[in-house]
């Protein structure tokens, strides 16, 4: 039996009235007669009392009721289902995101999901923070991994706070777990590109810091090589220095500094059943 025919069935007694409920639904008056016909014959009970003015339920109808409802809702949430898992193994996941994100998080992630969705592609792309900001913007991508700024325009969901750590010589002298701060003060800065000027001008100005920044674009790796040769200082995410090696001295900010890592999207409420899926294995792996 298919839950179509009696989803027509309800919304007939619903209206009272087989022309109404063809209306609705699409169907000719005919087509939806000869449905509730066939359902009829079919099941070998009469459902509907026919009459001049309408339709309703007949004494047997009214007894089967809550079990044809409750049968109607079931096809409905597995019609949902079924169109849910072809949309999964059909998907395209579209994501830009900043280098430490797709050099550290991504591939965990999509390893984890493709197990359970091996039909699923991914087109990736690595920017910064303006460049993922206009590719969310433009439609041009599903989710973009990025840190948490106040241009942002979009629904946010936050992943991870990711803590600044202080990057210096290897001839540095100083003590203790964390360095403060101060220590950038009137000393030559290696900024890091892809986005990270946002969070650390951002520390540097709260506590009132101004280095000697060089504007030179550097990748990350080679800001760390001209540290390590004592030619400057620098500032860099926790991630980011993740697998980093050379002679530096990395230690953590004082006061506590941190970017604010999470997914920047459209919004919530266009973005496939697929990039939800996806969005939710992020935050249980990166958790």
């Amino acid at each position: 039996m298919e839950s179509s025919k009696f989803f027509a069935l309800l919304k007939a007694v619903e209206y009272g009235s087989l022309t109404k409920a063809a209306d609705e639904l699409g169907y000719t008056q005919a087509g939806l007669t000869h449905m509730m016909n066939r359902l009829e014959k079919e099941i070998g009970i009469t459902l509907l009392q026919r009459t001049k003015t309408g339709v309703s339920l007949t004494a047997d109808g009214e007894e089967l009721l809550p079990l044809i409802q409750n049968f109607t809702e079931q096809g409905l949430e597995l019609e949902k289902a079924i169109k849910s898992v072809k949309e999964s193994n059909d998907a395209v996941i579209r994501i830009a995101s900043y280098a430490s994100v797709t050099n550290h998080w991504l591939p965990v992630v999509i390893s984890k999901f493709q197990k359970d969705f091996p039909k699923v592609r991914f087109e990736l792309h690595v920017g910064n923070l303006d460049e993922i900001c206009r590719l969310v913007s433009n439609s041009e991508i599903d989710l973009g991994f990025t840190s948490k700024q106040d241009i942002l325009h979009g629904d946010w969901i936050h992943l991870q706070n990711d803590r600044l750590y202080a990057v210096l010589p290897p001839d540095c002298n100083v003590d203790g777990e964390t360095v403060p701060v101060s220590i950038f003060n009137n000393k030559p800065f290696f900024m890091p590109t892809y986005g990270f000027d946002y969070d650390i001008m951002n520390t540097l100005r709260q506590n009132n810091v101004n280095p000697l920044i060089n504007r030179t674009a550097l990748d990350d790796a080679t800001i760390v090589s001209m540290v390590s040769h004592g030619l400057g200082y620098s500032i860099m995410p926790e991630l980011v220095l993740k697998g980093m090696s050379g002679s530096f001295i990395a230690k953590p900010i004082e006061p506590y500094s941190f970017r604010e890592l999470g997914i920047l999207i459209k919004s919530k409420n266009t973005l496939s059943p697929t990039a939800h899926k996806f969005i939710n294995y992020c935050k249980q792996v990166i958790k």
